[in-house]
């Protein structure tokens, strides 16, 4: 059961709606910062959820996710402060999107 949830395309779309609330966030947008760190943790564990129930299947998508954990997993240590320097924090956010890039491809291709 727990390995028909589309694990890795729900990680994608929260790491996805994390870059959005971000970006609308910095912009001046009426969005609570909150919100940001509270679905960047909700990425954060599907993301890992879906790297550990991708192998031993697909250990080049499991591969790619936990690649993509690593930048996330440095983000609230090294891209502080967010106002002062925040193309510190986006930088560092934006290089798991090749990966997670990767992964959702791996995905629909075994998925089709």
């Amino acid at each position: 059961m727990v390995a028909e949830v589309p694990w890795t395309l729900l990680a994608c779309l929260a790491y996805a709606g994390n870059v959005c609330i971000g970006t609308a966030s910095l912009r001046g947008r009426r969005v609570p910062r909150s919100w940001h760190g509270r679905v960047f943790l909700v990425a954060l564990a599907l993301t890992a959820i879906a790297a550990a129930t991708s192998f031993p299947e697909h250990g080049a998508r499991g591969a790619a996710l936990i690649v993509a954990l690593v930048p996330l997993l440095t983000l609230p240590f090294v891209g502080r402060p967010v106002r002062r320097r925040p193309s510190t924090h986006i930088i560092i956010g934006l290089v798991a999107a090749p990966c997670f890039a990767i992964a959702l491809l791996l995905w629909a291709v075994a998925a089709f």
